[in-house]
């Protein structure tokens, strides 16, 4: 089985450590250790902390984690709940456990590689839903209906979407889901940008809403704690457990250490979220000032929620090669549209540290002015 090389990580792999500004990265703004025992009781959590015996963690997650998971839902059990590293690794798992040759998989684009790849590579027939620009990046379902047949496995969808920052309305996502009680087939929904929204209440996780959804979340994105490499499927059980088989090849289980920091962390949710909504408003209050700034060459669509934005810029070089420029001339680290096969667009991330932020929005300003004028 042969596999696409994942564009958008391989580009972050070759470019990240060496910049001094980086506007590409998905995630909150990291926590550190520190900060995150100080959400308890510090003394007594590192005490605890400090005793951890690193060894092998329940392959599955911890009972007390997978029931806290359990409790983000209004209709998941702990047992419906199985703990993996990263999202990236339940999206993998899925792709594997739902999709045979020949099944028609229907993507949410532009999208995360793994969310198509990994189908492709097991030989379904992928056909992808296009958010476009020129419609606001809103999910048209006469499309989706349009694209669906009669070998339709499985819908993957992405809301809050990276890259675009579009949200499916409730109402869009629970026709989605009666179509997929109606056919027969899965809908997963990669909901790692949940908890951050922008003037609106997200709709519910797609798990309340349907026995034919399945969950993937993660404590990366909104929660600002990547290094833990810990994300989670919320499914039906025998879904689940079909997962566990395909984990045991993967990578067993996670660690202890990131089991314990995760337990906390999800206890203190709405705190964590009220701290890096507050960061991620900020900077897309800067973000979106430059954009007008430069209203000439970019066309852009506000993010209704998550940590990411995709305008177009309207250049005479190719938006690789500014994203190329900007990191060997101004240290700048941006994502061109190529990586999701979208060439002419960028993705922006803004959840991190705004002083850092700020600077490299400049930075990348100064260029635009050059490249703009021709030089």
């Amino acid at each position: 089985m042969e596999i696409k090389e994942f564009m958008v990580e391989r580009w972050l792999n070759t470019f990240e450590l060496g910049a001094h500004y980086n506007l590409a990265e998905t995630d909150a703004k990291p926590f550190t250790l520190e900060e995150l025992l100080s959400l308890g009781d510090r003394e007594r959590l590192l005490e605890d902390f400090l005793a951890i015996k690193l060894g092998y963690n329940p392959t599955t997650g911890s009972e007390d984690l997978r029931q806290t998971i359990s409790r983000l839902y209004q209709s998941v059990t702990p047992e419906e709940v199985l703990v993996t590293n990263g999202a990236i690794e339940a999206d993998f798992l899925l792709a594997n456990v739902l999709v045979e040759p020949g099944d028609t998989v229907i993507v949410q684009f532009p999208a995360y590689q793994v969310l198509y790849s990994v189908a492709e590579a097991r030989g379904a027939r992928v056909k992808r839903w296009t958010m476009d620009l020129d419609k606001g990046y809103r999910p048209d379902l006469d499309q989706l209906a349009e694209l669906i047949d009669d070998r339709t496995k499985l819908v993957v969808i992405n809301t809050p979407h990276n890259p675009t920052g579009a949200v499916i309305s409730r109402e869009d996502l629970e026709t989605i889901l009666g179509w997929a009680e109606e056919r027969g087939f899965w809908v997963l929904s990669d909901e790692v940008y949940h908890g951050l929204a922008y003037g609106e209440d997200l709709p519910p996780l797609a798990r309340d809403l349907s026995p034919r959804a399945i969950s993937v979340g993660s404590m990366s994105k909104t929660f600002g704690l990547s290094g833990l490499r810990l994300g989670w499927i919320a499914g039906p059980e025998d879904i689940v457990q079909s997962c566990w088989s395909w984990k045991d090849y993967t990578s067993i289980s996670c660690s202890p250490l990131s089991d314990f920091l995760a337990r906390l962390a999800l206890a203190n949710v709405d705190r964590i979220w009220e701290r890096n909504l507050a960061v991620a408003r900020e900077n897309l209050k800067v973000l979106l000032d430059w954009f007008d700034q430069h209203q000439d060459y970019i066309d852009y669509v506000p993010p209704r929620a998550g940590l990411v934005c995709f305008p177009r810029l309207n250049l005479p070089i190719s938006t690789q090669e500014f994203c190329r420029r900007a990191y060997g001339e101004r240290g700048v680290l941006l994502v061109p549209g190529e990586c999701f096969e979208m060439p002419g667009h960028i993705r922006f991330g803004f959840g991190g540290d705004p002083a850092e932020f700020a600077a490299g929005l400049r930075e990348a300003g100064e260029l635009l002015k050059e490249v703009t004028a021709g030089r």
